[in-house]
């Protein structure tokens, strides 16, 4: 498993206590099984809110390479050749993809829902962050049956069989961690979902970059989650009207 850096910057200056950040998980093949410990209690919080901005960046050496899958089935929707299984997607400046950053122990969840799609036998988007108790909607847009397969610490906790284009089914996702979707027909589809604790994440866009607002004053235990790259936690403050730069390095 790939060590990871973390460096977290205040607004104009660098937050004190980041010594305190750690390496959860150091191997690379348990990713997936996460159990999201409860939070530990926050230190005292101010009235009023602010925002967390920041960016996952890629500073290793090496070049990231992808795999390729042999699409075997359902060619005439799947396509011919390879699917690239896009684990790793790097901007030219090194911003890094579908990093999962949220606040630990910041208010409670609310009920929302989020959409998976299958789609020439790919799941769409790769990466979800969803609230603890929220819904998942998992649709299948093509002309050919998948059988969506959730895993989340070693068990599975859905399967769908969706035999016809338009089939939609709901999954309510209670316990915060990594679900791991698969399609049990096509090898090569896969796609995550974190489930949070928290109202307060977001996911890195395709320049690695991240914002999450209205965060309620005080010090707090952010977490970010990476499918090749693993997890890290570090302590930020959180200020009124106030912008806490963060940026994780990540080789």
């Amino acid at each position: 498993m790939k060590n990871l850096q973390v460096t977290a910057l205040g607004f104009g200056m660098i937050l004190a206590g980041l010594s305190f950040s750690q390496d959860i998980h150091k191997h690379y093949n348990v990713r997936y099984v996460t159990f999201f410990e409860p939070s530990s209690p926050v230190f005292a919080r101010d009235s009023g809110t602010g925002t967390i901005e920041g960016r996952v960046i890629y500073v290793g050496k090496k070049q990231l390479k992808n795999k390729k899958k042999l699409i075997t089935k359902d060619k005439e929707v799947c396509g011919r050749g390879y699917k690239i299984d896009l684990v790793y997607e790097i901007s030219q400046d090194k911003g890094v993809k579908n990093a999962v950053v949220f606040v630990k122990g910041a208010g409670k969840p609310t009920v929302e829902k989020k959409k998976l799609i299958q789609e020439k036998c790919e799941f769409k988007p790769r990466v979800i962050a969803m609230e603890a108790g929220s819904i998942l909607e998992i649709i299948n847009n093509d002309p050919v049956k998948h059988e969506a397969n959730g895993v989340q610490e070693f068990e599975t906790i859905f399967q769908l069989s969706q035999p016809r284009q338009g089939m939609v089914n709901r999954v309510k996702l209670d316990k915060p961690g990594v679900v791991e979707v698969t399609c049990n027909i096509h090898g090569w589809m896969k796609a995550w979902v974190v489930v949070t604790e928290s109202p307060y994440y977001a996911v890195s866009d395709s320049n690695g970059k991240f914002v999450i607002k209205d965060v309620p004053a005080g010090e707090y235990t952010l977490k970010m989650w990476h499918e090749g790259f693993g997890e890290k936690e570090l302590k930020v403050k959180v200020r009124e009207g106030k912008v806490t730069k963060v940026t994780f390095e990540v080789k």
